[in-house]
């Protein structure tokens, strides 16, 4: 038998620090792009509507392009240890 455990061993804390820091920004920037089209720009007469809506699309976008960078970094952390 071998003694190799099918599960890899932990990284380090810093390491998960910088990739929950790098999901944060990611969440953050994309928030801050959200808000200002979903209450900034809202007051700007006819459009108010239209980029109330581009808010939430900018937020949703954030949302899938932190889940989109987790899954990113879940495939290139399981080539690695392959």
């Amino acid at each position: 038998m071998s003694d190799s455990s099918p599960i890899p061993p932990a990284q380090s804390v810093s390491t998960y620090v910088e990739e929950g820091a790098r999901i944060a920004a990611i969440l953050l920037v994309w928030g801050i792009i959200a808000l200002f089209f979903a209450f900034g720009l809202t007051e700007i007469g006819v459009f108010g509507r239209v980029f109330w809506v581009l808010g939430g699309v900018f937020a949703l976008a954030g949302l899938l392009n932190a889940v989109a960078y987790v899954l990113f970094r879940t495939v290139d952390y399981w080539h690695a240890r392959a």
